[in-house]
C-alpha cells in the first residue's frame, strides 16, 4: 500500500508527539562510550554515496520530507536524555551543496568532517552534496550514532531506495531471515543423539560459551606489539585519540571472488572477508613494515572487535521502528600468526562460528546490558576504554542490496561508511556485486594504508585459486 502524509497532519502529529527517553545503549552513544581524556571524536557515522551525477538538492529534500523526516528519531533533538520532536525540517541547515574537483577532493572532505561534531540544538544529521566538475559526485550523510546502528539506518531508508525490477528490496539484502524481520521456517534441525548424556554435554558446552561471552569484554588480551599497534605501554591504561587519523578508500573487489571462495571452502562472506583482512595485516607487517615478530613464528595476538547486529522489528509501514542500537562488539584474536592463507581462513571460520553460538551471544549480551544499563557511566567508560585500547582494529560490515538502487532519482554507484576510533576503524560494505571498504587510521602506525587494500585483494585471489 501507499502511505500518504499531508503536511498539515504531519506537523500536527509531530507537535503532539511525546518525547521519548533514550535507551541505555543510545544514552551511552550520546554521552560518549569512552573516557573524556581519550579525546575520541563524537560518535558520528559518515556515509558517502557516489553517483555518476549527484541528485538535485530539492529532490533530496522532498525525498527526506516524505520518507525520513516522519521517523521520530530523525525529526527529534536530544534534550536531557530524551528524543524531543521539532515541528519543521530546517532545509537550510540539514541540506547543503558544494562544488569539488573530483574524487580526491571528496575523500579529503570526508577526512575533514569525519571528526567534527553535529549541532546538538537540532536533529542530529546532515546531508552535503559534493558536485564534482570531473568524474563522480557524492552525497555525504552524517548521522549521530544515538539515532541508530548501521542495520537500523539501512532498514529505515528502504522506502526511499528504488529498483523498478525488485518488489521488496529486503529480498536482495543477504542477511539471515531473522535479521530481516521475516518468519523463519522449520530451520536447520540438528540431529540429536546421545540421549540424556548428549543433551547434558551440549548444555555444559553452551554454559561454557555463555561464561566466555560474559567475561569477553573485561578479560580481553592486549594485542601483541606488532608494528601497526602502538606499544603496549602507550595503550595502558588506554590509548588516547592521536588526532592524526586519515581516511583511505580501498579499491573495490568483486564479490565473484568471494563466491568462488565460498564454493571452494564452504565459508560465509564475512568469514572470507575477515580471513582476507587478517592476511592483509600479516602481509603488510611482514613485507611493508619488515616486522620481526611476524617472521619469528611465535604465537601472536591481533585483537579485533567486530560489530554484530541483533534482530529488531521491521515494518514497511513504519520503517523508523528499526532505528535502534542493537549491536554487540565481541573481541577476538585474528590469526595473523598462521602462515598460510588457507589456514587463516579455517581458523577465522572457527572463530566466527564460536562468536555466533547462542551461549556466547547470550553471555556478551548480558555483559553489554549490565555495562550500559546498570553500571555507573564511569565504570562503563572505563571498561570500554580499556577494551578498545587493547585492539588492533575495530571492524564493521553492513550488507546492502545485491542489485543497483536509486536514491532521489539517481543510481548509487558506490557506498562507503567512515567512523573514527582511537584504533584503526575498518568499514566494509557489500553492494551490487562488489565489496567497498575503507580504513580510518593513524599514519604514524600505518604509513601506507593503501597497501592493505592491495594485500587484501591478493589474499582473496589466493583463497579463490
Amino acid at each position: 500500500f501507499v502511505l500518504k502524509i499531508e503536511a498539515t497532519s504531519c506537523t500536527s502529529a509531530i507537535m503532539s508527539a511525546r518525547r521519548r527517553k533514550l535507551t541505555p545503549n543510545g544514552s551511552a552513544w550520546y554521552r560518549g562510550p569512552f573516557k573524556p581524556e581519550m579525546s575520541v571524536p563524537e560518535s558520528v557515522v559518515t556515509t558517502v554515496a557516489f553517483f555518476d551525477t549527484a541528485p538535485e538538492k530539492k529532490a533530496l529534500e522532498e525525498l527526506f520530507e516524505q520518507h525520513i523526516w516522519p521517523q521520530e528519531r530523525f525529526r527529534s533533538r536530544v534534550v536531557d536524555g530524551y528524543f524531543v520532536p521539532v515541528a519543521d525540517m530546517d532545509r537550510q541547515y540539514h541540506f547543503s551543496e558544494r562544488s569539488v574537483g573530483g574524487e580526491a577532493e571528496i575523500d579529503a572532505y570526508v577526512q575533514q568532517v569525519m571528526t567534527t561534531s553535529l549541532d546538538h540544538g537540532r536533529p542530529l544529521w546532515t546531508i552535503v552534496i559534493l558536485r564534482a566538475t570531473q568524474g563522480r559526485s557524492a552525497m555525504v550523510f552524517r548521522v549521530h550514532h544515538v539515532i541508530s546502528d548501521g542495520l537500523g539506518l539501512l532498514f529505515s531508508f528502504l522506502p526511499a531506495l528504488k529498483n523498478d525490477e525488485v518488489g521488496d528490496l529486503r529480498d536482495k539484502i543477504p542477511l539471515p531471515a531473522i535479521l530481516l524481520g521475516k518468519p523463519v521456517g522449520g530451520g536447520d534441525r540438528q540431529r540429536r543423539s546421545g540421549g540424556c548424556c548428549g543433551f547434558f554435554c551440549r548444555c555444559l558446552g553452551q554454559l561454557k560459551k555463555c561464561i566466555g561471552g560474559f567475561l569477553a569484554l573485561v578479560t580481553a588480551s592486549h594485542s601483541s606489539d606488532i608494528k601497526i599497534n602502538a606499544p603496549t605501554a602507550a595503550r595502558t591504561p588506554f590509548l588516547p585519540f592521536s588526532g592524526r587519523h586519515t581516511f583511505t578508500r580501498m579499491p573495490a573487489t568483486s564479490l565473484k571472488v568471494v563466491k568462488a571462495i565460498r564454493e571452494k571452502q564452504g565459508c560465509t562472506v564475512n568469514e572470507a572477508i575477515m580471513a582476507a583482512l587478517t592476511g592483509a595485516i600479516r602481509r603488510y607487517c611482514a613485507e611493508d613494515l619488515q616486522d620481526p615478530l611476524i617472521a619469528s613464528g611465535q604465537k601472536l595476538k591481533c585483537m579485533c572487535t567486530m560489530l554484530v547486529a541483533l534482530p529488531r522489528p521491521i515494518d514497511a509501514a513504519n520503517p523508523g521502528v528499526s532505528l535502534r542500537n542493537n549491536i554487540l562488539t565481541p573481541p577476538f584474536s585474528m590469526p595473523i600468526d598462521e602462515p598460510s592463507a588457507g589456514g587463516r581462513l579455517r581458523r577465522s571460520m572457527e572463530i566466527m562460528n564460536d562468536l555466533k553460538t547462542p551461549g556466547y551471544i547470550a553471555g556478551i549480551r548480558m555483559t553489554t546490558k549490565l555495562i550500559t544499563s546498570v553500571a555507573p557511566t564511569a565504570v562503563m567508560r572505563g571498561i570500554a576504554s580499556d577494551t578498545i585500547s587493547k585492539m588492533t582494529c575495530n571492524v564493521t560490515s553492513v550488507p546492502m542490496p545485491t542489485v543497483p538502487i536509486r536514491f532521489a532519482g539517481k543510481e548509487i554507484k558506490e557506498v562507503q561508511v567512515a567512523f573514527v576510533n582511537n584504533v584503526p576503524q575498518v568499514g566494509f560494505i557489500t553492494y551490487n556485486g562488489d565489496i567497498y571498504w575503507n580504513i580510518v587510521s593513524d599514519p604514524e602506525l600505518i604509513p601506507d594504508p593503501s597497501a592493505l587494500g592491495k594485500h587484501f585483494q591478493s589474499e582473496l585471489h589466493e583463497l579463490a585459486a
